[in-house]
């Protein structure tokens, strides 16, 4: 069954997240409104001055992250997503030039980045410094390239996905842990021990400990828009409408 989920904007759709508290975040070019989970608007935030949002961050609902890679800032603000309480990190005047990734840490509030020019992953405290540096994890780890899409902080670990590599995890002091070789995957989302991911338009859960992917049945148009999948359905997008339709684990 295909639930509707927003009320139209006046935008087309460009991501779309949930949170643990069951919100959920539409996300346009310049905008992102958030919903509560009864699918009621509480609020929007946008800024012009900053351009297109590359990537929205809500692993912490209390501090998402707002990044916005043309202008190499990072906005970090509170569950209101007010600009009276955000605080605003120029990642130039760390002299950081190329950042392509950015998660929250839960465990500190720090802040994860990917830096393109040093090839590392670092992570920055409250305060800004530098308090962990992987160093070139192409010589590091032997890889022909690394251009990694989102990471995401979870349980003690940080997952990087790149494409062509798959799921790269390092512990919370940047030492390098394992791969998981899953490649071109659209959309993804760690929850509890599970990872949920959408690969050539199908959905699958991988299994943390036991290492095995399930496929998960689940059905929509075909011509919608991949974007975002929890423990219970997957969202798709038409325009400027967004959908969900449940999924479903096979019988074991």
């Amino acid at each position: 069954m295909i639930t509707f989920v927003t009320e139209p904007q006046a935008q087309e759709v460009l991501q779309y997240q949930t949170d643990i508290q069951g919100n959920s975040y539409t996300i346009f070019d310049q905008e992102i409104v958030k919903f509560n989970a009864a699918s009621k608007e509480e609020f929007r935030y946008s800024n012009k001055l900053l351009g297109n949002i590359s990537i929205l961050d809500v692993t912490n609902p209390l501090r998402p992250l707002i990044f916005y890679e043309d202008v190499q800032k990072l906005v970090i603000t509170d569950n209101t997503l007010s600009k009276q309480n955000q605080q605003v990190i120029n990642f130039e005047d760390l002299s950081m030039f190329q950042i392509k990734c950015v998660a929250t840490s839960r465990i500190d509030n720090g802040t994860w980045v990917y830096d393109q020019e040093s090839l590392q992953i670092v992570k920055l405290n409250r305060t800004l410094e530098r308090v962990v540096e992987t160093g070139n994890l192409l010589q590091l780890l032997h890889l022909s390239e690394f251009h990694p899409t989102k990471m995401v902080e979870k349980s003690g670990y940080l997952y990087v996905y790149c494409p062509v590599n798959g799921f790269l995890i390092f512990d919370i002091y940047g030492t390098f842990y394992k791969t998981i070789p899953i490649t071109e995957v659209a959309v993804w989302n760690i929850i509890d021990e599970q990872i949920l991911y959408v690969k050539h338009r199908e959905s699958f859960v991988y299994h943390l400990k036991d290492f095995v992917s399930e496929p998960l049945a689940t059905t929509y148009p075909k011509s919608n828009k991949i974007l975002w999948i929890d423990k219970q359905y997957l969202y798709h997008g038409e325009g400027n409408e967004v959908f969900k339709t449940p999924l479903i684990a096979p019988k074991k």
